[in-house]
C-alpha cells in the first residue's frame, strides 16, 4: 500500500495518490476536516485518521508511529517512523 498527500489549492485541501490493494490504485481529492481528512473513493466517504502501525491492523506496520488509517487492514505509515 502506497499513499502521498500533496497540498492542492487552498489550504486544507489535498491530493491523495493512493495504492490500496495489489489491484486497486487512483487519485482522490480530498480536505482536512479535525485531524482527520476526508475523501470521496468510488463512491464512499473514507476518512484518513492518524494513528499508530498497531492499530491499522497490519502486521507488517506493528510498532510503527506516524500512521495514518482508513479502516482495519489499510493503513499507510511514514518511513522510519517506529518507537
Amino acid at each position: 500500500m502506497v499513499l502521498d498527500v500533496t497540498p492542492a489549492g487552498e489550504p486544507g485541501q489535498f491530493r491523495l495518490a493512493m495504492q490500496w490493494d495489489l489491484d486497486h490504485k487512483g487519485v482522490f481529492d480530498a480536505r482536512a476536516v479535525g485531524d482527520t481528512i476526508v475523501f470521496t473513493r468510488d463512491g464512499v466517504r473514507e476518512i484518513l485518521r492518524p494513528t499508530n502501525g498497531d492499530a491499522t491492523g497490519l502486521k507488517y506496520l506493528a510498532g510503527k508511529t506516524d500512521c495514518l488509517t482508513v479502516k482495519t487492514g489499510e493503513g499507510y505509515c511514514r518511513r522510519g517512523s517506529t518507537r
